[in-house]
This record gives structure tokens, sequence and C-alpha cells, in this order.
């Protein structure tokens, strides 16, 4: 694919490589009270670069909190409670030269099947354990977990875990952490939590910074992430590899643009040297560019942009935002888009209890925005016939391809680490037909669907407890089918917000 996307990415990677390298401690997409929190400080001003990227580097939200305390910056009163909670949070998280250990335990019945930000059980049964130490040169942060009967016959799994070094403002390292590019609460076109982390080197920035050069200054704080990942080997082209790259800019404090691109490439009976690398990277993919065929097509790409604006209204912040993916190029620009669209609010009670709210549209079909869409299209490719999956599910947004369904949702957080959330969906899924493949419903669905989650911190640890109701309606026979699920889960050292 070939686009603009390429120019900004290439021009970002050219300056990435002129600079050291950092690895740090990070927070891992899952926890909606830790975002909603970062969030809320965000709109404020209190954090000045991207939030739509994670895993977020603890020092870049440490070294923005510091520096509005230690220049006396003025927050509304409302707001300080958070600011404290999550300074005092970053302070821990980031401290150098201790060990830490945790532990986990969850037990679900009929555990989701459509994932948004929250970090839910995937499994009716599992059990963690994990050891985290940060230096001032390295990073570890392990974590392993045992699965009962697992979908996809991984019983043991490393998810979570990150092994780095230090080495200036850059993070390099091993890592199976999960990943969460975009500003939708329940979903994300490009890459989200819906599957396992992808095990891959990555780098990434650490701390935030607004660059330099009076030239590109305008830019803003700004944050990138890289990958280079390994997918599994049961697959239509096993081996395959995925690689990614994200650019995330702020230019003005209410206003956050991210530019996004991955790419399946090589694997079993596929081209996979460097010159096939420079292929893809360079955009040099498509048949019928010159000299490429079925037999040395580099490789099946997405990429696009989305944007998160937010204004005061009402004396509270209030944001827009949205997503669009192409599947394909069309004059040097994505094209054949999938899309969502959100907005969503936030407030403080005079009692110090925060909330947000969010309604969010996703139409997961190419050229979603066009009144003739293209289905069978999104998260599909004729090579890689496992489609834009890990582990049999898709690595972009949790409702596969071909779906059509608006999410509303809150988030309420006392000051005490107490948090409540809640989830409704209605819309259709997999509209195009039957399809085996299709990781959400093999034929069309009217779904419909409400999701609750209540956390609280002990002095044993954190306990969260979920409960949901979905119903669905096959469209061709009209069988109507509902299902409850529910999950209870521990983890220790208490998850304070």
């Amino acid at each position: 694919m070939k686009c603009i996307v390429h120019r900004w990415l290439i021009a970002a990677t050219a300056c990435l490589l002129a600079q050291p390298l950092l690895a740090a401690p990070q927070a891992q997409p899952g926890d909606v009270g830790l975002r909603h929190d970062i969030q809320v400080l965000a709109d404020y001003g209190a954090i000045s670069g991207p939030v739509t990227t994670w895993p977020i580097s603890w020092d870049a939200v440490l070294a923005d909190l510091e520096y509005v305390r230690a220049n006396d910056i003025v927050l509304p009163n409302n707001v300080m409670p958070t600011f404290e909670r999550v300074l005092a949070r970053a302070q821990r998280e980031a401290r150098r030269g201790q060990a830490s250990f945790g532990a986990s335990l969850a037990i679900a019945e009929e555990p989701a099947n459509i994932r948004g930000f929250s970090d839910t059980p995937r499994a009716r049964g599992e059990l963690g354990a994990g050891v985290a130490w940060f230096s001032e040169r390295f990073t570890l942060d392990l974590n392993i977990s045992a699965v009962d009967k697992p979908a996809d016959g991984k019983d043991v799994r490393p998810d979570g875990s990150q092994l780095g070094v230090d080495v200036g403002n850059w993070s390099v390292a091993a890592s199976t952490m999960g990943r969460w590019w975009g500003p939708g609460w329940d979903g994300n076109l490009i890459l989200s939590n819906n599957a396992r982390p992808i095990p891959a080197f990555v780098i990434g920035r650490n701390r935030t910074t607004a660059p330099t050069p009076k030239w590109i200054s305008w830019l803003g704080p700004w944050d990138m992430s890289i990958i280079w990942g390994q997918l599994e080997s049961e697959r239509a082209v096993p081996d395959a590899r995925f690689f990614g790259m994200r650019l995330n800019i702020r230019p003005l404090r209410g206003l956050e643009i991210g530019l996004s691109r991955t790419a399946q490439w090589c694997g079993q009976g596929r081209p996979c040297g460097a010159d096939t690398f420079w292929d893809l990277f360079l955009g040099k993919d498509n048949v019928g560019d010159a000299g490429t065929n079925l037999e040395n097509e580099p490789g099946n790409q997405m990429a696009g942009f989305d944007a998160r604006w937010t204004n005061m209204w009402f004396g509270t912040p209030v944001s827009l935002y949205g997503q669009m993916i192409g599947e394909d190029e069309a004059g040097g620009f994505p094209s054949r888009y999938l899309a969502q669209f959100g907005i969503e609010g936030s407030g403080i009670t005079r009692g110090q209890t925060s909330y947000r709210w969010f309604v969010e549209g996703a139409a997961t079909s190419c050229d979603a925005v066009k009144g003739t869409v293209l289905y069978g299209c999104a998260y599909r490719q004729g090579i890689y016939q496992s489609g834009y999956t890990y582990y049999g599910r898709v690595i972009g947004h949790g409702l596969d391809n071909d779906a059509r369904v608006v999410s509303a949702g809150a988030v309420v957080g006392a000051a005490d680490g107490r948090s409540w959330q809640v989830v409704g969906r209605i819309g259709e899924l997999n509209r195009v037909g039957s399809d085996p493949n299709h990781s959400v419903a093999v034929n069309p669905e009217d779904l419909a669907s409400i999701d609750l989650q209540y956390s609280f911190p002990s002095k044993i640890g954190t306990f969260d407890i979920g409960a949901g109701y979905e119903r669905r309606e096959e469209l061709a026979s009209g069988i109507e089918s509902s299902d409850t699920r529910g999950f209870l889960r521990w983890t220790s050292p208490p998850r304070s917000r």
C-alpha cells in the first residue's frame, strides 16, 4: 500500500534512528479506570503527551505530572485528587532498583467473545504470577499464566512480559505486551487487545517531549511505536511475520492525531528477504506494481489515521474522535476504509467521584463510509487466508469483518479506588453471509448485549467482578439465542487507580 502515511512514518523512523534508545516500565491496556484517569489529566493539560497509544510509558506520565507540580501550574480543585492519585502510582511504578511480585486468579463462565479495552478473562480459568524489576539501564517484567481449556490450545502463556534495555529516550525490548492503537473505548480498527499479544521486538519512545527544531516544533509532544512480530505456525501461511508502526502527535492541547500502519508478510513459502521488506516498507507490494506478482507480493497491509478533539463544553471536557483504516490503496492514499466514530464526555462530582461516558459506532466493512459497501474484504486477504488474525482472533476490532454496531458505555471511579463500568452494544454482525472463518458470527446475526464490571481494592489485592447478557438473532433462520456470562478475578498486589 502506497500512501501519505508512509512519508510521515519514514521521516519519523529516520529521526528515531538518529536518537539513543531507552526502555522503561509501562502501563498495559486493560485497566479502564487508569485510562480514564490519565485521559482526565490529558484533557485538563496536566499530561501534555499523546495518550491514545498503549502501552503507555510511566516515565512519560511521571515527567508531565512532576513538571506541573514543579512549576505550580494551577489545575481545577476537583481534578487534584485524580492528579495526586496518578502521580503516586506513576512514582511507584517508575521506581528503579526494587523488585515487585504479583499473582492473579480468574474464573469465568462463558468468556466474552467481543473484547473492548477492558482486560477480561479469555478462558474459564486463569492462574498467573509475575515479577518486575527496573534499573537505570534494564527493564524486566516477566509474567506467566496457566489457562484452563483455552480456545487456542495454549495452556501456558507468557503474555504481558517484556525484557528491555535503557539507552537514552527510547525503549528497545522483546515483548509480549498487549497493544491498543487509537482513541476508541470499545474497539480499534487496526490494533487492539482483542487477540492475544503478538510476541515482538519493539521500539518505543519513553518521554514524549516535543521536537526542538522550529520547523517541526508545531508537531507538539509526540510518540512512536515500531513492532516486528511473529505470528503462529497454525495458520494458512505458517510463521508469517507482523510489522507495525504508529506515530502519535499532539499539536494542540485538545487535539491528538495518530497515523498507523501494519503488515503481514513473510511466512512459509513466501519471500522473506531484506529486499522484500524494503519493498513492503516503501509500499511496492500491490500486484500490478512494476515487477510485483502473486508469487513475490511482499505482504498484506493496512494503514490509516485517527484523531481525538476535545473542548470544554458547559465547563467539562467533551471529545469527538474517529478512526479511518484503509484495506487498500488508490492514488497514493489508503482506500476502502473501515470506519469508527465516537463522542465522549467526563466530569467530577463534588464528592470527588469521576465519571466518563461514550457513544461509539464501528463499521468494519470496506468502503464503510460510502453508499455501497464492499463485503468480504476487511481483515481478509487472498494469500494470507487466515486473515488479519492471531490464534483465530482479529488483531483489529473485536467485531471481526462486516459488522455495524453502536456501543455506549460509562466509567465511574471513586476516590478510594473503586470503579464501575458498563458497556452496551446493539447492531449487526457478519452482514455478508455464511463465513466459517468468522470469529464472532458464522452467519449474519443481530446483536444486543450489556456488560457490567465492578472493581474494588482490599488489603489482599484487587477484586474484579463482571457480569453480562447477550441476545442474538440469526437473520436467515430467525432463531434467537441468549447467554449470560460472568467472571471473578483477584490480583495482588492491589491495583490502585
